[in-house]
C-alpha cells in the first residue's frame, strides 16, 4: 500500500512541474512609449512610417502609429536597449529594465559606465536630437588661412617692415640713426622689382652675369 502511494506521488510530480513551467515562461510584458520629431527639424510627411523601434538591436521590433505612440509586446523580464532606427533623424538610445514582477524602469544608456543610473520617465518619450548627417562638410578656402601661412608670413612681414620703418624713422631722428647703423636698405627711389630681386638674392646673380659679360668683351 505504501509503495503504491509512493509511485503515485512520483508520477504526479512531473505533471505538476510540466504545468507550472509554462506558467512561469508566459510572464511577458509590454514596452510602451512615444516617438516625436521637433518642428524645428522640419519633419517629413508621414515620418512615423519610416521609424522602427528596436529592442536589443533587433531582437524585438516595434512600429510607430500615426500619433507617434508604440508598444512592443511579449517581452520577458530583463534589461534591454531601446533604439529608434531611422535614416533621416538621430534618436538617443535608452535602457529599460523589467523586473520579475513587471516593474518598468527607464534610464539613459551610458556605454562607458553601464552601472551609472540616470533615470528618465516611463512610458518612454523618444525625441529626435538632430538630422542624420552622412557626409562630412568639405573645407572651404579662406583668406585668413592663406595669410596665416608660414611661407606668406616669412615674405610679408619683412616686406612690411622695410616699407613702414623708413616712414616711422623720418619723424624720429634717433630711430633714423639706429637704422643707419643697422645698414638697412634705403627704399627712396628704389624700384619694387629691384628691391624684391635684391631681397631674394637674384640681384647679385644678375650683377655677376653682367660683370662676366663685360670682362669677356674686354678680353676680346
Amino acid at each position: 500500500m505504501r509503495l503504491n502511494l509512493l509511485f503515485a506521488f512520483l508520477a504526479v510530480i512531473p505533471a505538476f512541474l510540466a504545468e507550472t513551467a509554462p506558467a512561469e515562461a508566459q510572464a511577458l510584458y509590454t514596452i510602451e512609449g512615444e516617438a516625436a520629431v521637433p518642428a524645428d527639424l522640419l519633419p517629413k510627411k508621414f515620418w512615423q512610417r519610416s521609424l522602427r523601434i528596436l529592442v536589443d538591436h533587433g531582437k524585438y521590433v516595434g512600429f510607430v502609429r500615426e500619433d507617434g505612440k508604440f508598444a512592443i509586446h511579449n517581452i520577458p523580464s530583463g534589461s534591454y536597449i531601446i533604439e529608434v532606427a531611422n535614416a533621416d533623424y538621430v534618436f538617443e538610445p535608452v535602457r529599460v529594465d523589467i523586473s520579475s514582477r513587471g516593474k518598468m524602469r527607464a534610464r539613459r544608456l551610458n556605454v562607458l559606465q553601464p552601472n551609472a543610473v540616470s533615470q528618465i520617465a516611463y512610458p518612454l518619450n523618444l525625441v529626435a536630437r538632430q538630422p542624420a548627417n552622412y557626409f562630412r562638410k568639405r573645407e572651404e578656402l579662406r583668406v585668413t588661412d592663406m595669410l596665416m601661412n608660414p611661407m606668406v608670413l616669412m615674405v610679408a612681414v619683412p616686406l612690411v617692415l622695410m616699407l613702414v620703418l623708413p616712414k616711422l624713422a623720418a619723424n624720429d631722428p634717433e630711430l633714423q640713426k639706429e637704422m643707419e647703423n643697422m645698414k638697412m636698405p634705403k627704399l627712396d627711389g628704389m624700384d619694387m622689382s629691384d628691391m624684391l630681386a635684391n631681397y631674394f638674392g637674384g640681384g647679385q646673380a644678375k650683377k655677376a652675369i653682367k660683370k662676366g659679360g663685360t670682362t669677356a668683351k674686354k678680353n676680346r
